[in-house]
């Protein structure tokens, strides 16, 4: 597997992810903060915590799309005319 390269799309893919990941962090943080501070009734508390889901299935999409893939085989023009 070593031999298979990103392409840019893929490596802009896995910057952003990476991007997303982290700033999925920070939210998360302060989703726990917001959660101790006013508690679950608050309206802040879930319209983070969908924030923290919201970037972690970002991150999660964005890493698959990045991964490398096996270049297609070949078609063999003369097997179809």
């Amino acid at each position: 597997m070593s031999d298979l390269k990103r392409h840019i799309g893929q490596k802009v893919a896995l910057v952003t992810a990476v991007f997303c990941a982290l700033l999925a962090l920070p939210a998360f943080g302060l989703f726990i903060w917001l959660w101790m501070e006013r508690g679950l009734a608050d309206t802040w508390v879930p319209s983070v915590l969908a924030s923290v889901v919201f970037l972690g299935a970002c991150a999660v999409v964005l890493y698959v799309i990045s991964r490398p893939q096996p270049p297609l085989p070949v078609e063999d023009v003369q097997a179809e005319g």
